[in-house]
């Protein structure tokens, strides 16, 4: 059976690509074999430097051409559904997995990476929910670290046990340290007590991204045996 993990997020722009990312290059310092596959990308080329695709392919080294990393990509930033009707396609559930399936005996383990949060549409009757539910892999949440967080976690942590997900922890993601009130020092410890998960690691933060500090920093911040087991 295949190692892996899918990230999702309580919403866009919670840094899940940043917690892939960092995971991946400290796997790849470990010597793991570790693969990538982030179905579908919105609002970017997958070439560009910058995109999604692009720094889970670097960070995790998997020599994979981008096509195969996120087979689906759409103009517009919005969610992929949506996104792909826009330009007048739509991609079907089996079209998905069969991408899935091709690329799933590349690696040994994989990190597959959603878009936005779980129930977030890929298709006309199916959610990033379903492809998770599919690839079989446990969850990792990235939630945000301030006001409101909470309620944003515990959603969708119920939400993915009612789909019968597995939830292996929640990584809380941005926090800046020199900023960081009431709100941000309680957060962890009322995600662990009401969502009754495990806050894997709080990540800093981040002004700029350097491959050899990523890695150190979730070595530092987030069980990494924890994960390959």
């Amino acid at each position: 059976m295949r190692k892996g993990i899918f990230v999702t997020g309580t919403d866009t722009d919670v840094g899940k690509t940043i917690v892939s990312s960092g995971i991946a290059a400290a796997l790849k310092r470990r010597g793991h074999d570790t693969g990538v596959f982030k179905p579908m990308l919105s609002g970017v080329k997958r070439e560009d430097p910058t995109s999604d695709t692009m720094l889970l392919k670097k960070y995790s080294g998997d020599e994979s051409a981008l096509r195969d990393i996120t087979p689906y990509q759409f103009d517009e930033p919005l969610a992929p559904y949506l996104a792909a009707r826009l330009q007048g396609c739509e991609v079907p559930f089996s079209e998905l997995i069969n991408c899935w399936n091709d690329m799933k005996e590349q690696h040994d383990f994989f990190i597959v990476e959603g878009a936005g949060g779980i129930s977030v549409p890929f298709g006309r009757d199916y959610l990033v929910s379903d492809v998770a539910e599919y690839i079989g892999f446990p969850l990792i949440i990235v939630a945000r670290p301030n006001l409101g967080t909470l309620n944003h976690t515990y959603l969708t942590v119920d939400y993915a046990r009612r789909c019968g997900l597995h939830v292996l922890g929640v990584v809380v993601n941005g926090l800046d340290e020199k900023e960081k009130g009431v709100a941000e020092e309680t957060n962890p410890a009322m995600i662990e007590q009401f969502c009754n998960v495990p806050v894997l690691g709080v990540i800093p933060k981040l002004s700029h991204i350097v491959e050899d500090r990523l890695a150190s920093l979730m070595e530092e911040r987030i069980e990494i045996d924890k994960l390959i087991r």
